[in-house]
């Protein structure tokens, strides 16, 4: 077998490291260069003792199946004893008609290679670590013979890719997880948040800063970009992501602008922080779509959806004690709360201090503060731009 042959699957398995439906396109093409009329791809969870087929090519669901009830004996056929090196396995023949394989005394042959019409069948373990096995089967029918030096060959070549690009796809999808869960905190943000690239372009709006867009006069949203509808102001906003995107990690004298945004229509500014990803902590383990900047905005005329009943169940607040503290996040006095409330204003305060003692501040900074970053937002949908 031409090694040159083999070549051309390495970038194929690379590319399913980090694109898992890859992997049945890798698994085809192992089975096409061994000459296999089929052939998987196994994985087994150790913490859940869970083992199934990930990839398959000339299998159908039936065989797949039934396949996967035997691969509590072949993993143990695989793994060839306590001393196992998959970083140093090949390939090995299981079965095959002669009775001189590994698996001459097992059952297997009879359950399911026989009613399956399968006469040979080898492969490899290429993984195991504290968390998980891997594995690599192929098969051929009754009509062929076993598999040629040349053959056996390619399988042996291409084993310790498979061992580094399980290992890939392992942290991405450990990465993905932890982005995701990172995600679904920046959409329930009170605060609204908008991640941009180097280039100014916005990658993500999360539902608060949406609500922003939509409701401020002096915001506007123009196919996916968020636009100001004053000229100089977005000038000097899109010149501060540009020159926020390029700030070194380790400059951290310089991390953050703060700019207001005015429109006559408006009471008070629009306040924008823009500060690089790197140097706030809520974006700081984030790595989404080439994202530098994050740009934080709160309207202070916009009624924050914060739960009441979130506040009532974490700091077992009283629901009057929770609808002060939201309203004393959305910028009114202890005043404006008691006349709404048509309470006196030393009521609202006694209730303040039990909204201080509950949630553990001193001050109406660290309350808003904590409401504000918390995860007590109404959940909204999110925005990808």
């Amino acid at each position: 077998m031409d090694r040159r042959r083999s070549a051309h699957i390495v970038p194929e398995i690379y590319e399913a490291s980090i694109d898992p439906a890859h992997w049945d396109y890798v698994v085809s093409m192992i089975a096409k260069l061994t000459k296999s009329e089929s052939a998987c791809l196994y994985y087994r969870n150790k913490a859940t003792d869970i083992a199934n087929t990930i990839a398959n090519y000339g299998l159908n669901g039936d065989q797949i199946a039934s396949f996967d009830n035997h691969l509590d004996t072949l993993d143990e056929l695989l793994s060839a004893g306590d001393n196992f090196n998959p970083e140093e396995a090949g390939f090995m023949l299981l079965y095959s008609p002669d009775g001189s394989s590994k698996s001459a005394e097992s059952s297997i042959n009879e359950t399911w290679m026989k009613p399956n019409n399968f006469r040979f069948m080898g492969g490899a373990q290429f993984v195991d670590t504290e968390t998980h096995k891997a594995g690599l089967m192929i098969l051929r029918g009754k009509k062929d013979d076993g598999w040629s030096e040349g053959e056996i060959r390619v399988i042996d070549e291409i084993l310790p890719h498979l061992n580094r690009a399980l290992k890939i796809h392992s942290e991405f999808t450990h990465l993905r997880l932890k982005q995701d869960a990172l995600l679904k905190g920046l959409d329930r943000l009170v605060i609204g948040l908008i991640l941009y690239d180097r280039n100014a372009r916005p990658v993500y709006i999360n539902p608060t800063a949406r609500t922003i867009i939509e409701t401020h006069p002096a915001l506007e949203m123009h196919k996916g970009d968020l636009l100001l509808v004053n000229a100089e102001d977005e000038r000097n906003l899109r010149k501060t992501i540009i020159e926020t995107a390029e700030i070194d990690p380790e400059d951290s004298w310089r991390q953050s602008v703060a700019i207001g945004i005015t429109h006559p229509d408006a009471e008070l500014p629009l306040p924008l922080l823009v500060t690089p990803m790197h140097a706030h902590l809520i974006t700081t383990d984030l790595d989404y779509e080439g994202a530098r900047v994050a740009v934080f905005l709160s309207d202070p005329n916009l009624q924050q959806p914060i739960s009441i009943d979130s506040l009532v169940s974490v700091y077992h607040l009283t629901p009057s004690e929770a609808q002060v503290a939201i309203s004393l996040a959305n910028g009114h006095s202890i005043d404006q709360i008691a006349l709404k409330s048509n309470h006196s204003a030393h009521t609202i305060r006694s209730q303040l201090k039990s909204v201080f003692r509950k949630t553990g501040v001193s001050r109406q900074s660290e309350l808003i503060k904590l409401l504000l970053t918390g995860p007590f937002a109404q959940r909204r949908r999110s925005i990808a731009v």
